[in-house]
């Protein structure tokens, strides 16, 4: 007997081969997620299950229930999540890269610096949610609902976020560098502060917005409803205004700023 402890306890010391990174973790996810939780695929019902820090790339998780699930700094690159319920589901500091969301719902989710560039959101829910700080770069959000969410220093740089409703949402100092924002609901959004260099409002309706201290730079405001915004201080060099309806007297006092008095008449 005491040459069989001596003998394992010889091997542990002298390197017994060890799980590669990935394989641990899976082992841990296993152990810790037993049953339902620990069952991943389409239509999987993964609610409430605590899948933090867990690796789960490439996943085809399409209809699954993870609503209230926990998914805390996890690994969800390349993931199939097309119609998946994450309502009120946990993803703060989640890398969802690449991942594909289209039609799923993220009502009430807690998306806190959460990384989701490259990703398919078409259509997807966004409603009530907190994206304070979150990554959206380059990410395809064509329709997307995000109305009542939190996006506080989100990042939508050259995302295309087309037919998509932010009206009414907080946006400060939110980064949009040459996004695609044709025909998007922002009236009444409050962009205070927002980097928006060449993004395209082609149609779009910014009435009412908040574009205090903004910089519009070679934006385009082709056909664009800014009834009632307030462009105080926001830098509109070489911005584009071709058919833009309501023009307020705000935004010719910023244009006045760098060029003098322009012709014309406020909200004309």
């Amino acid at each position: 007997m005491k040459g069989i402890t001596a003998f394992c306890l010889s091997a542990l010391l002298l390197g017994t081969p060890q799980l590669p990174v990935a394989q641990a973790v899976e082992a841990e996810t296993v152990e810790q997620a037993p049953g339902r939780c620990g069952q991943f695929g389409p239509g999987a019902d993964l609610s409430g299950c605590d899948l933090s820090r867990q690796r789960m790339v490439d996943l085809d998780l399409r209809g699954a229930n993870l609503s209230a699930a926990k998914l805390e700094s996890s690994q969800l690159m390349g993931t199939n999540l097309d119609g998946a319920d994450l309502r009120r589901a946990n993803l703060k500091w989640a890398n969802l890269r690449g991942a594909s969301l289209r039609r799923a719902n993220l009502s009430g989710a807690d998306l806190f610096h959460v990384t989701l560039d490259e990703a398919d959101m078409q259509d997807a829910q966004v409603r009530d949610a907190d994206l304070f700080g979150a990554n959206l770069i380059a990410t395809q959000a064509q329709g997307a609902d995000f109305r009542g969410s939190f996006l506080k220093d989100v990042i939508l740089e050259e995302a295309d976020l087309s037919a998509a409703r932010l009206d009414g949402c907080y946006l400060f100092r939110a980064v949009m560098l040459d996004g695609r924002f044709v025909g998007t609901r922002l009236d009444q959004a409050d962009m205070t502060g927002a980097a928006m260099d060449g993004a395209d409002f082609t149609d779009a309706n910014l009435s009412g917005a908040l574009l205090r201290g903004a910089s519009l730079r070679h934006a385009k405001l082709h056909g664009t409803q800014l009834r009632g915004a307030d462009f105080a201080n926001a830098d509109l060099v070489k911005v584009e205004v071709i058919q833009a309806k309501n023009i307020p007297a705000s935004f010719h006092q910023a244009i006045s700023r760098f060029f003098g008095a322009l012709p014309g008449t406020p909200d004309n």
